[in-house]
C-alpha cells in the first residue's frame, strides 16, 4: 500500500504540474484570441464573437486554481482534500466535455454566423455607420468582403485600411490590397483554426482529466487507509 502510495504521489505531482502548464497555456491561448478584437470594440454586431475566447480564458483558470489545489493536498496528504481535488476534477471533466461536445456540434453553423456577421458589415459599410469593416482589414490584414473587388465593382476607392494604413483616405497601391485575402475569408479563417485547436485540446484535456480524476480517488483511499492503521 505504501508503495502504491508513493507511486500515486509521484504521479499526481508530474500531473498536478502539466496542468498548471496546461492551464497557462489557455489562458494566454484565450487571451490571444481576446486581444485579436481589441480595435473592434466598436462593431456592436461583433460583440458576441468574445464568447469563446472568454470560456478559453475562463477554463484555463480553473484548471491552474484545481492543479494548484490538488498539488496542496498531495504535499499536506490531507485525504480530505486529495478527495475533494478528485470531486472537481470530475465536475471539471463534465464542464470540458460538455463545451467540447458543444464545439463539435455547433462548429459549422457558428462559422456560418462568422460569415455572415461580415456579410453584415459589408453591407453596413457606409461613412453613417463609420466604415465598419476598416476595423476587420486592420485587424485581419484582408481587403473588402470576398476581395478588393468588391470595393471597385461599387464603384469606390480601395480605402487605406486595405493596405494597414489606419487612415482611409491615405492611397493603397495595388500591389499590396491585390495579394490580400477577402475579409469574409480571413475572419472565418481565424474562427476555424482556433475552433479546431480548442476542440482537439479539450478531447485531449477530457482524457487527461478523467485519469486524474481516478488516480486521485486512489490515492485519497490510500491516504485514508493509512491514516486508519495508525
Amino acid at each position: 500500500m505504501g508503495c502504491m502510495s508513493g507511486i500515486l504521489n509521484i504521479l499526481l505531482y508530474i500531473i498536478n504540474i502539466v496542468f498548471l502548464v496546461v492551464g497557462i497555456l489557455l489562458i494566454v491561448l484565450g487571451s490571444i484570441m481576446l486581444s485579436n478584437f481589441s480595435q473592434l470594440t466598436d462593431v456592436e454586431p461583433l460583440t458576441n464573437t468574445n464568447t469563446i475566447p472568454i470560456c478559453v480564458t475562463v477554463l484555463g483558470a480553473l484548471i491552474f486554481i484545481i492543479s494548484f489545489f490538488g498539488c496542496c493536498g498531495v504535499w499536506r496528504q490531507s485525504s480530505c482534500l486529495t478527495a475533494t481535488y478528485a470531486s472537481m476534477m470530475f465536475i471539471l471533466f463534465v464542464l470540458q466535455l460538455v463545451l467540447t461536445c458543444w464545439i463539435a456540434v455547433n462548429g459549422q453553423d457558428f462559422l456560418n454566423d462568422m460569415s455572415n456577421l461580415v456579410n453584415t458589415l459589408w453591407k453596413e459599410n457606409t461613412a453613417v455607420n463609420k466604415y465598419p469593416m476598416s476595423a476587420l482589414e486592420l485587424t485581419f490584414s484582408c481587403c473588402g468582403n470576398t476581395s478588393y473587388n468588391n470595393y471597385l465593382n461599387s464603384n469606390q476607392q480601395v480605402p487605406g485600411s486595405c493596405c494597414g494604413y489606419p487612415n482611409r483616405q491615405q492611397t493603397c497601391p495595388a500591389s499590396i490590397y491585390e495579394t490580400r485575402k477577402g475579409c469574409n475569408q480571413k475572419f472565418t479563417e481565424f474562427w476555424s483554426d482556433n475552433n479546431d485547436l480548442v476542440l482537439w485540446s479539450g478531447l485531449g484535456i477530457c482524457i487527461y482529466e478523467l485519469i486524474v480524476f481516478v488516480l486521485a480517488g486512489m490515492l485519497a483511499k490510500c491516504m485514508r487507509n493509512k491514516n486508519a492503521m495508525r
